[in-house]
């Protein structure tokens, strides 16, 4: 080995270790961070943030409802169709991922929630109630959802100080 070389790769192996660390920390529930429902539910007061993206869920996992400290939620990526109205249970939900999921609404229990991000891309939602309003909503994401002008323009009455991520308007006859 030439010189240098030998602590090159003793920073590629201190890096690869780092990384180890960090994944087993993240599946294991380090930090309140969970992306197994099964591990989280062996310390339910524990999960703060929980990723379930991309599981081929079907439904709302009504086991996420005994998570009564999370902050965090991350359904994106599956096939659920509908969120129960128990979801207002969590009292301490402030990040919420559906992305790319089938939901056409959202539950009027959840305008009662502190939730200041929403991630909606790739949904079917284009109208919120005006219950919503009471959310202190900092970030909306709507993109990839064909809405009119008037369903757009609707939506950002409803969210005045939200920055919306949104495409353009469509003339779909609506």
């Amino acid at each position: 080995m030439k010189n240098g070389q030998g602590k090159y790769y003793n920073d590629i192996l201190y890096g690869c270790f780092f990384v180890l660390i960090l994944i087993a920390c993240s599946v294991y529930g380090q930090n309140g961070y969970y992306t197994s429902l099964q591990q989280a539910l062996k310390q339910p007061d524990s999960v703060v943030s929980l990723s379930l993206k991309h599981q081929k869920l079907k439904t709302f996992p009504s086991e996420i409802l005994e998570f009564k400290n999370l902050q965090r939620l991350d359904l994106s990526r599956n096939y659920i169709r509908t969120i129960p109205q128990e979801i207002s249970s969590l009292k301490h939900l402030h990040y919420v991922n559906f992305a790319q999921n089938n939901i056409d609404s959202l539950p009027l229990t959840m305008s009662s929630l502190p939730i200041d991000t929403l991630i909606l891309w790739d949904t079917y939602i284009r109208e919120f109630d005006t219950s919503f309003s009471r959310l202190p909503l900092k970030f909306l994401d709507l993109r990839a959802i064909t809405m009119t002008r008037k369903e757009q323009k609707a939506i950002i009455s409803i969210f005045p100080n939200a920055k919306i991520r949104k495409d353009h308007p469509c003339n779909c006859g609506r």
